[in-house]
Formats: structure tokens, sequence, C-alpha cells
């Protein structure tokens, strides 16, 4: 797994897990418009932003690469393709202690730190001592680029 990071002089160090003010907006805005409170949900979904983070071709089939963004301020996203053509988005946070993920091998994303897997398709834990998913990302893919949603 290759690292693509905009900041050379980024250090490895525990990401803070939590629900963000971003994925509680993107949340309010998906419930609000479920009961039809279209102003609530324009409000909420304005306090997202989708970010350009690299090309399809820039991730392999059965691979992913860590991504930092820097216009996101310095958040970093983990880009899987588990099947080709098919793309999926994660924080590289572990959430057994919040360590990095290191690698992944066949369809499992292996933290570095204690060995805890998830799934590449889906950021299931598949193996102790994390029993947490990985939080997802709103993935999309446009004219072979690919894109995330993040919440503020």
């Amino acid at each position: 797994m290759s690292e693509h990071d905009c900041n050379p002089n980024a250090r490895e160090a525990k990401e803070t897990l939590g629900l963000s003010r971003r994925n509680f907006f993107a949340g309010v805005a998906l419930a609000a418009s479920t009961l039809g409170l279209s102003t609530i949900a324009t409000s909420a979904q304005a306090a997202s932003k989708k970010y350009k983070v690299c090309a399809t071709k820039d991730i392999k089939v059965g691979g992913g690469s860590i991504f930092t963004i820097s216009a996101a301020g310095g958040r970093q996203v983990l880009i899987t393709q588990p099947k080709a053509g098919v793309f999926r988005a994660f924080n590289p946070a572990c959430t057994h202690e919040g360590y990095r993920i290191g690698s992944i091998s066949g369809t499992n994303i292996i933290c570095k730190k204690h060995g805890a897997t998830f799934d590449t398709s889906t950021g299931r834990a598949t193996r102790a001592p994390a029993s947490i998913p990985l939080q997802k990302y709103t993935l999309t893919v446009e004219n072979k680029n690919i894109f995330i949603t993040l919440s503020s």
C-alpha cells in the first residue's frame, strides 16, 4: 500500500476518533430530508464539502492508498478498490486505539500497531483487537477522478 502525502513532514500520530461536526451535520441533513424538513436539510448539507482525492488509476484492484487532503485541514482518507471499478473510502485510523492503518493484504486492511484487520469493501472489523468498523466516507467517481464528501 502506498501513501500519498501532501505534507512531507506529516507525522504518524493517533487519529482522533469519534463523531465530528461534519458527520453530525451530514446525519442531520439525511434525517431532516427524510422527514421533509428541507430548510434544515439544506443547512446541514452546506456543512459538507466534496474534495478531489485522486484519479481512479491511482488505486490498484485489490489494493488501496492513504491520501492527505490539504484543503480539508490535512485529513487523511484510505481509498480501496476491492473489485475492478468498485471504490471505497475510509478513515485510516484503526478503531481499536486510533493508530494509522499500515497495509492491505488480500481483502484485509491491517493495523500495523496491534494487527487488527478490516474488510476492504465494507470496513467491518474482521480480527481483534478492533471490534468497531472503520468510519466510511461518501465516495463518488466523476470523469475517472475520485471525490469524497467530508462534513464540517
